[in-house]
This record gives structure tokens, C-alpha cells and sequence, in this order.
């Protein structure tokens, strides 16, 4: 998969006659180490939008700013400059996509089929005249649906600007994200054999509320991801989901948490963060909202990348099934936490997490491989595991 990205923040200029945008974006994949060199030219369309009352209620009008001319990527480029003129409203917001829908990525049932090279748009707030002022981050639109579930329902993620590979969405999250809607949204009963049935049966349980522990959540795409989507499915019962990461790593988790409806986050008491560094982790040494319950599950999205952290990783994941087993006796029998790992192999010694696993009492109740989008280039898998303890 490849993101149109920002290679700095969209610049707004006063002209003579009128205003303009100076854009200047690159092509890339989630670690921004390779361009994206289609066999065919893509077209792009720029697209700014303005509010009007209607009915006397706010609403977005969107503007088509390359509709006479739309700019192209092509194979060996590395950025693409524009000097857009704007219109006479005060553009508010803009997005950058390909021109077809065909290679967009515009909600989560375009991306697991994983049949067609997809592209995510990029959005970003836009400064005004003189302001002195240019945005600091951008952000990633979802429409979340599987079937004709949801359709409308999209799932925002701001990002930093730029082409760091810290504090960005990458492909594992766009694809779990993708296959949980799948999972908690599509209710119809297909001839197609689905993967993780044990997993999805975890999920889709409704007996009692389930407690959802994300370790290494990065932006949140994945743990904000699910609660947004259980959010739509209509059952009795709401899931606890607690975010983690590093401390660095909160102002980010929280920003894109408020950037969700209201009825979601803290305040709701489904969705939450806390930092967590797996050496403290590892000895069991939790904080308050971790150490308060028993866990059913415990999620990560590429966080095996990195083998130097993968042995603490490892013993954290055995520490929160301890603190599980043990943390409420009239819950005994009913918590058993599973672990649910996704991650985009991207070298061979990687392969040491599953060891480690193994050493600790860890077996894979269930595997699968989800295919990635790619366009003109070679196929790419995100793999998934359903852990448990022996």
C-alpha cells in the first residue's frame, strides 16, 4: 500500500486576482522507504472544502481545485509540486487523492480483499493568509463498512507531517482495522470461509463486557479503530478498550481519540490510555488502569519489528496473563486472556518473537496471512496470530 504524503505544510499565498496553495507532497510506503513507480501515470485530484449554512445548519461544500488539469505521478518521481489557485470562499479544509476511485482506499471493505493497488488520501487543515501560522499534522479518512454495513461511518487519524516513520499510521493498522469491521459489521452468512474463527467468536461475544488491553498503540488507529466499530454494532453489551504505549506516544493517542464522536473515550469509560514500557511491564509492574482488571485479550500491531524489544515484549504479554488469572476469584474459569498479534514481517529476524513465545507457554490457536494491496509491485501479506497459554 502507498500514502500520498505532505513533504511540508500546505501554503496558502495572497495573489493578485486571487489566492493560492502551494502543495508539496511525495508517494510513499508506510515507512517512507520506497517510491511509489506505477507502470501507469496516476492522476491525482486536489480537493478543498468550505462551510455553508444550509437550513441554517453548517455544511462542508467541496471544490474541485485540478478539475481542468489534474497533476500526475509517474514512475521516478520522488515529489510533485503545485501552485493551486484557490476560489473566492475560505477553503477550510483540503484532500489529495487519485483521480480514480478505483485505486483509492477510501473505506475498510476496498482494502482486504486485497485485489486492486489501493492508495490512502491525505487531508490537512488549511492555514489562512498570513497567518503565520501552517499545520502541524495531517490526517487519514476510513469509511467504515463491510458489506452494506455502516457505509457512512468514517474513522479519522491524524498524523505528523512529513515522511517520519514515528507517530504515522502503517499498513498492519490499516489492515486490522479493516478486518475487524469485517468481523464485528458483516452479519451475513456467506459460502466464503472466513479466517480466525476463534477470534472473531471473541470478539462477537456478548455474554459480558470485554476487556481489551492494546500494547505498542502508536497513533491508535487499531484500538480507536475497534471501538469505533464496535461502537456501531448494536448489542447489550460495550468493551473496555485500554490503549498503551510509551509516554511519548499519549499526545497523539488522545488527539486522535477526541477527534472521534462524542460517547467515546475516558469519559464513556470504553476507550482509554495509559503508558506502559514493557521493562516495567515485564516484572508485572502495572499502572492503576491496566492493574484494575482482568483481560480477555491483549492486542499488538507491528510491534515485532524491533528484536531488541521483543524479549520484554514477551515477558509483558506473560506478566498480563498472570495478573489476569489471579486479579478477580469470582471471575476464575470465565477470563482467559488470548493474545491477537498482527504485523507486516519485514525481516527475517523477526521470526525470534515466535521462540520467545514458545519458551513463555505460548501456542498459536490460529494463523492467517491477509493480502496487502500493492500497486506494480510485488505481492505483500499482513500476517496474523491467535495466541494462548499451554
Amino acid at each position: 500500500m502507498h500514502y500520498i504524503r505532505f513533504c511540508r505544510p500546505p501554503e496558502v499565498q495572497a495573489g493578485r486576482s486571487h489566492a493560492f496553495v502551494k502543495i508539496v507532497l511525495t508517494i510513499t510506503t508506510d515507512l517512507s522507504d520506497s517510491f511509489l513507480s506505477p507502470r501507469n501515470p496516476v492522476q491525482l485530484a486536489v480537493i478543498g472544502a468550505y462551510t455553508e449554512s444550509k437550513d441554517g445548519k453548517p455544511q462542508l461544500v467541496p471544490v474541485n481545485l485540478t478539475q481542468s488539469s489534474p497533476p500526475t505521478w509517474r514512475a521516478g518521481m520522488r515529489v510533485l509540486k503545485l501552485d493551486l489557485p484557490l476560489p473566492p470562499q475560505p477553503i477550510e479544509t483540503i484532500q489529495i487523492r487519485p483521480l480514480s476511485r478505483q485505486l483509492t482506499a477510501m473505506g475498510t471493505s476496498d482494502v482486504l480483499p486485497g485485489n486492486q493497488g489501493l492508495i490512502m488520501a491525505v487531508y490537512a487543515d488549511m492555514p489562512r493568509p498570513g497567518d503565520g501560522r501552517a499545520p502541524s499534522v495531517c490526517f487519514r479518512s476510513l469509511r467504515l463498512s463491510a458489506g452494506d454495513v455502516a457505509a457512512g461511518q468514517t474513522l479519522q487519524i491524524e498524523e505528523d507531517l512529513g515522511e517520519s516513520i514515528a507517530r504515522h499510521i502503517w499498513d498492519s493498522g490499516i489492515v486490522m482495522v479493516s478486518l475487524l469491521a469485517d468481523i464485528c459489521l458483516d452479519t451475513t452468512a456467506g459460502s466464503r470461509a472466513k479466517p480466525f474463527p476463534l477470534f472473531r467468536s471473541i470478539l462477537q461475544t456478548e455474554e459480558r463486557p470485554l476487556n481489551i488491553l492494546e500494547l505498542g498503540c502508536g497513533v491508535g488507529v487499531m484500538g480507536i479503530g475497534l471501538a469505533r466499530i464496535l461502537s456501531l454494532r448494536q448489542t447489550r453489551v460495550t468493551p473496555h478498550i485500554l490503549m498503551t504505549d510509551l509516554p511519548e506516544a499519549e499526545e497523539k493517542a488522545r488527539a486522535n481519540m477526541a477527534r472521534q464522536p462524542e460517547g467515546l473515550g475516558p469519559a464513556a469509560g470504553n476507550l482509554d490510555f495509559e503508558p506502559l514500557d514493557w521493562e516495567d511491564g515485564r516484572n508485572g509492574n502495572f499502572g492503576d488502569k491496566v492493574a484494575s482488571r482482568a483481560w480477555d485479550l491483549v492486542a499488538l500491531c507491528d510491534c515485532t519489528y524491533n528484536t531488541d524489544t521483543l524479549p520484554p515484549l514477551v515477558k509483558t504479554l506473560s506478566a498480563i496473563h498472570n495478573h489476569s488469572a489471579r486479579h478477580d476469584s469470582s471471575a476464575r474459569g470465565l477470563v482467559k486472556t488470548e493474545v491477537f498479534v498482527a504485523t507486516k514481517p519485514r525481516h527475517s529476524s523477526e521470526s525470534v518473537f515466535f521462540d520467545l513465545m514458545s519458551a513463555d507457554g505460548w501456542i498459536i490457536r490460529e494463523q492467517a496471512e491477509l493480502p496487502l494491496p500493492v500497486l506494480d509491485g510485488e505481492a505483500q501479506t499482513v500476517h496474523g496470530y491467535l495466541f494462548g497459554k499451554q
